[in-house]
């Protein structure tokens, strides 16, 4: 089933700021950048170390480029911190499925793509003691990966909504 922390998913308000905090505060160096306009995030992924199963453990810093953003209002709401848990799985699918027959409920009906083409979901935070988690399964690595998209088996992450369907900001 899960494999791996995949990554620790955390919002900022400033992305740069924050990267030279990690990068001179604990030697971390970053991995991969983007920005994702269909969340309305731009987002660094620092590697922390490998893994036994081939991938990696990562922090996503996350800074909003839209206030109406998921994470945009997730800051307004929260300030800066940890935004959610990733895991690492090799069948978003089946493992969403499964975790879903045993009461939690799964944000999207169907995975989503996440940072460099991986697939996602994410479990509502009510069902899993207070704490926003996805579940990542890579995409598959080319022959001839990019340095900055491959991350050695692991998957990225994509913007949860800031209101889980169907809840409201009460439920949180």
């Amino acid at each position: 089933m899960l494999t791996r922390i995949d990554h620790i998913g955390i919002a900022c308000f400033d992305l740069d700021k924050t990267v030279e905090f990690y990068r001179a505060t604990y030697g971390f160096e970053v991995f991969h950048t983007e920005v994702n306009e269909e969340q309305g995030v731009r987002e660094a992924m620092l590697k922390i170390n490998e893994t036994s199963d081939g991938g990696a453990s990562y922090l996503q810093l996350l800074e909003p480029i839209r206030e109406d953003s998921a994470v945009g209002k997730w800051l307004a709401k929260n300030g800066e911190g940890v935004h959610h848990i990733a895991f690492g799985t090799a069948d978003v699918d089946t493992d969403s499925e499964a975790i879903r027959d045993k009461g939690v409920r799964v944000l999207y009906e169907e995975p989503r793509r996440g940072s460099m083409n991986s697939r996602i979901t994410f479990l509502h935070p009510k069902d899993c003691h207070g704490v926003l988690t996805e579940l990542v399964t890579a995409a598959p690595r080319t022959a001839a990966p990019h340095a900055a998209e491959d991350r050695s088996g692991t998957a990225g992450e994509s913007t949860p909504p800031a209101t889980p369907p169907s809840t409201t900001q009460a439920d949180h």
